[in-house]
């Protein structure tokens, strides 16, 4: 063995594991090959975007005021075509109002809104289930009566 110490190069410095990631990146043969549009594999069935036909572009507003209030800022517009099919009524309705009237980022306008659904179901449910309720109720009282 040689006692004389190795002087290093920074060639011989760049060449150990330490610093390879200071090496240039060495891409693949192949890389770039779709850069050129003609050569991509879905040239034939590309297109430039455009709307279906038949479609109407840009989407016309639709007429008349919707019914139900979409947001609580009121510098936020309504989005050109909203649903009229289901206005509010009842107490979720007034409950939906109310959450509404909040800015959409307060937790109490989105737990409001599912307070009201829920209090819509509930109704939902007690307006099926009254028809038989009722006269098992009458039922039931004109026999605890007559036993007494």
């Amino acid at each position: 063995m040689d006692p004389t110490p190795e002087l290093s190069t920074p060639e011989t410095i760049q060449q150990r594991s330490g610093y390879q990631s200071l090496q240039p990146v060495k891409r693949p043969e192949y890389w770039g090959v779709d850069l050129d549009p003609s050569r991509r594999p879905g040239v034939p069935m590309e297109r430039e975007p455009q709307p279906f036909p038949n479609t109407r572009y840009p989407p016309e507003r639709q007429p008349g005021k919707p019914a139900v209030p979409m947001h609580g800022r009121s510098n936020k517009e309504m989005p050109p075509v909203f649903g009229t099919a289901t206005p509010l009524k009842g107490l979720s309705g007034m409950i939906r109002r109310y959450a509404y009237q909040l800015p959409d980022h307060y937790p109490s306008h989105w737990l409001l809104k599912m307070l009201g659904d829920r209090v819509d179901s509930w109704s939902y449910h007690t307006r099926r289930a009254l028809p038989v309720l009722i006269p098992a109720v009458v039922i039931g009282y004109l026999g605890a009566r007559g036993r007494h």
